[in-house]
């Protein structure tokens, strides 16, 4: 089994479970294996299992990701790109040119939380399904079992618990847009920010993904 160094100073990370409508569920069970995908035009969705998922070109990468809360970290994570996805469930790219993904959590009795992004650009930023990081599975607080995220904008923009993907032509406001007035591009501010894992505070400068450190 591959061996993963531990994420520098994770236990300062700031706590997360606020994104959750009454905090995240207690255990593991009743989330979802399946990942439903709804295409414009067609009554059923296509369904993908996440042992599926698992197995279409898993890659392992170190990347940053940013929080709108002026906090960033730099993790391990898992799992399989966008792109990779899409071609295996023989998704034209080129039909979608233009398009939005909107997400849906499994959710709750309160409700589900839901965020919308270009697909287009989603591809192009090498947005990865997750299903790992640091060589753990994603805990509740990251959105186990699987987590939609474009490194390029902030993290309210994935949504955790993923349970569906929505092709569509609009473009709306997500839960957190509506409920805290965030963006809803999700595009990363150009300030200074928190950085966890080098416990200093550095500039961002809000082109896209931070590679720079």
């Amino acid at each position: 089994m591959e061996q993963f160094e531990k994420t520098p100073f994770i236990e300062k990370k700031p706590s997360s479970l606020r994104y959750y409508q009454e905090g995240p569920q207690e255990t593991h069970e009743n989330t979802p294996r399946v990942l439903k995908v709804f295409l414009p035009n067609e009554s059923k969705p296509l369904e993908i299992t996440l042992d599926e998922l698992k197995n279409i070109a898993p890659i392992t990468e170190n990347r940053r990701v940013v929080c709108v809360c002026n906090w960033s970290i730099r993790r391990t994570w898992t799992g399989v790109l966008l792109a990779d996805v899409m071609e295996y469930l023989d998704i034209d790219p080129n039909k979608y040119t233009g398009h939005f993904l909107k997400q849906l959590s499994f959710g709750t009795d309160k409700g589900q939380y839901d965020s919308t992004l270009s697909y287009s650009q989603a591809i192009t930023n090498r947005a990865m399904l997750v299903w790992d990081v640091d060589g753990e599975p994603l805990s509740l607080e990251e959105g186990y079992p699987l987590r939609l995220i474009d490194f390029s904008l902030y993290r309210y923009k994935g949504v955790k618990c993923l349970s569906e993907l929505h092709f569509t032509t609009e473009f709306n406001s997500g839960f957190w847009e509506a409920k805290a007035g965030y963006c809803k591009e999700g595009k990363i501010k150009a300030k200074r920010y928190k950085i966890v894992d080098l416990q200093e505070h550095r500039f961002i400068d809000g082109t896209g993904e931070v590679t720079e450190f």
